[in-house]
């Protein structure tokens, strides 16, 4: 039967642009959710942000936002056990 297995890590953002696009860049503290080594996540926000705007919901997101939750099934019961 699969079991929920629940990580956590400390997060901060930054800007960033990829293409033309600015992306509000998700940034962990220390690599410790498995499912996301190796793995960048961005947010694309709408043609038409400015850098000024972007940097306002950066401020925001720093200021509110202290971790990342990744919720995952496993069905490997010492996998869960030791999450």
């Amino acid at each position: 039967m699969p079991t929920t297995k629940i990580e956590r890590a400390g997060v901060g953002f930054g800007v960033g642009r990829q293409g033309g696009s600015i992306v509000i860049e998700i940034r962990p503290h220390h690599d410790t959710i498995a499912a996301l080594r190796g793995v960048q996540v961005s947010f694309e926000l709408l043609n038409g942000t400015t850098l000024e705007q972007a940097k306002k919901i950066l401020d925001v997101l720093n200021e509110t936002v202290i971790g990342v939750l990744v919720t995952s099934a496993s069905t490997d019961k010492t996998e869960a056990a030791a999450g």
